[in-house]
């Protein structure tokens, strides 16, 4: 039955996607990011969602005339996306023999970046921005809302079953906490009321997938959205309120199992799998002191021959004592590390350029937001909410191999897209006082 639906929606969307490279381009990330093929089981399984749509886009864009359509622009975020993807080319040209998903995940970092990079050509007004922020939504947190539907049922009892694109339960919970600042954009900003109450829905039900989730670092996404929110938002008051009525209603609904496995958190120094996590990060640095421009290749340390030969070497962290993990191929279990020992220092000095990039490229946009004055708060609004997506991946993110996860290179990429438009919009003529 869900392979007919999904060859049905097939059958009405490709002929419309041909009809506009922005609806095609909408397509193209929804597909990517609901990944419709992890709910699938038969002939509809192997269909390339994703690629269709890529391509119908790039065809649509060159055949299709569209006056909103603006030329492509070098500028620092274009730049630094070029440059990340590049070296991660040489890279993986460079890597250590055998490494299993070495070229898998280049092609997806890849795949990303050519997503993001005809994003300022095609979104570039106020319209297609909010359809977008939409889309985005509405595709991530299909998978909390299916998840806080099921934990509501089971009275608490539901353990999130990840799906293949976001990995463990882990992963799944920081995909889930980052979209939640954007349905809290959207429950702002939807005029009609049942649409508002739409997103609001949506937002709680995902709070509480994550709690499905059991992830001890989900818990801890989840603080972080709460407190940046409160924090940046203009009625502190009443931010505060829905938070800890959001947190009482998460503490009655969960089970007695999640509230232990949380209280583990203080005693992370003691947890065997957080030490083991800390070896990891020793051998991601060994690698890269010996390969400093272009590291071992993507995923380098599961690599068991790559594993046992940096297994022993301090890297940067020598001075941490580690114990025995008694085995060979984990993950880096963080983004800093995983790029660090993937792509080197080069590599991992052009990624945290990314994100010292989006920050600047955020108070860019609250000056530009302040000159316009209250007609493109909604702006700022956003911008803010995509600041505070990527400060959630960045914390969970810290524990985590997801370094080539696309949602947070599509939020960076959006605050270009919101920059470029608030600058065009500041260059229009002045109408009766109005721009």
């Amino acid at each position: 039955m869900r392979d007919l639906l999904v060859f049905g929606f097939m059958l009405l969307f490709v002929p419309l996607a041909f009809t506009h490279s922005y609806t095609a381009y909408l397509l193209w990330g929804w597909a990517g990011l609901i990944a419709i093929g992890s709910y699938l089981y038969g002939f509809m399984i192997g269909v390339p969602f994703v690629q269709i749509f890529a391509m119908i886009t790039m065809a649509s864009l060159l055949l299709l005339k569209d006056s909103e359509n603006q030329r492509f622009e070098f500028n620092r975020t274009t730049v630094l996306f070029l440059l990340f993807v590049l070296h991660g080319f040489f890279c993986a040209l460079f890597a250590y023999p055998g490494l299993v998903r070495n070229w898998e995940l280049f092609s997806n970092l890849a795949k990303t970046v050519l997503f993001c990079l005809f994003m300022p050509m095609l979104v570039t007004n106020r319209l297609r921005i909010h359809a977008l922020v939409i889309m985005i939504a509405i595709a991530t947190s299909f998978h909390g809302v299916l998840d806080g539907l099921k934990f509501i049922a089971s009275g608490g009892a539901h353990n999130a079953q990840v799906i293949l694109k976001f990995g463990d339960n882990n992963h799944l919970a920081m995909v889930l906490a980052m979209v939640l600042p954007l349905l809290y954009y959207l429950w702002q900003y939807s005029s009609h009321k049942l649409i508002r109450w739409g997103f609001a829905g949506a937002l709680l039900l995902t709070v509480l997938a994550v709690v499905a989730t059991h992830s001890r670092g989900g818990l801890i996404a989840l603080f972080t959205v709460a407190l940046l929110i409160v924090l940046r938002s203009r009625k502190i008051i009443p931010g505060l309120v829905f938070v800890l009525l959001s947190g009482f209603l998460v503490l009655q609904l969960a089970p007695t199992e999640w509230t232990e496995r949380m209280q583990t958190i203080q005693t992370a120094e003691e947890d065997e799998s957080f030490m083991g996590r800390v070896t990891a990060w020793k051998v991601s640095s060994a690698i890269a002191v010996e390969h400093p421009i272009f590291g071992g290749g993507f995923r380098a340390i599961q690599s068991y021959p790559v594993w046992d030969k940096f297994k022993d070497e301090p890297g940067l962290l020598g001075f941490i004592e580690t114990p025995d993990v008694g085995r060979s191929g984990v993950a880096a279990h963080s983004i800093w590390f995983e790029v660090l020992g993937d792509l080197g220092f080069v590599g991992f000095f052009i990624f945290l350029a990314l994100f010292i990039n989006a920050a600047y490229t955020y108070q860019e946009i609250r000056r530009l937001v302040k000159q316009a004055g209250v007609a493109q708060r909604w702006a700022g609004d956003l911008a803010g909410m995509l600041i505070i997506a990527l400060c959630v991946y960045l914390v969970a993110g810290s524990l985590l191999s997801v370094a080539y996860f696309e949602l947070p290179y599509i939020c960076m990429m959006l605050l270009e897209v919101i920059r470029q438009q608030q600058r065009r919009q500041a260059q229009l003529p002045l109408i009766d006082g109005t721009p």
